[in-house]
């Protein structure tokens, strides 16, 4: 009857172990997706601006001086 008793209790706790530990990686899986959703399009921004900055930067067509010197040596 104890030995039932204890069995009892011990499943219980490991019931509720599992539980907690299942919670605990389900919370930071969900804040983790979370807070990439709200990063995302401040990270995507950033992207284009960079990529537009840099186009910005050299006109196409005109090739840098280590460009021409390759060119130039083949």
């Amino acid at each position: 009857m104890i030995g039932a008793i204890v069995g009892l209790i011990g499943a219980l706790v490991v019931g509720v172990v599992l539980l907690a530990l299942l919670g605990m990686v389900l919370g930071v899986v969900l804040g983790l997706l979370a807070l990439a959703l709200k990063l995302l399009p401040i990270v995507l921004i950033g992207w284009v601006v960079v990529k537009l900055v840099q186009r910005a930067e050299r006109p196409r067509g005109v090739l840098s001086a280590a460009d021409q010197r390759w060119l130039d040596s083949h």
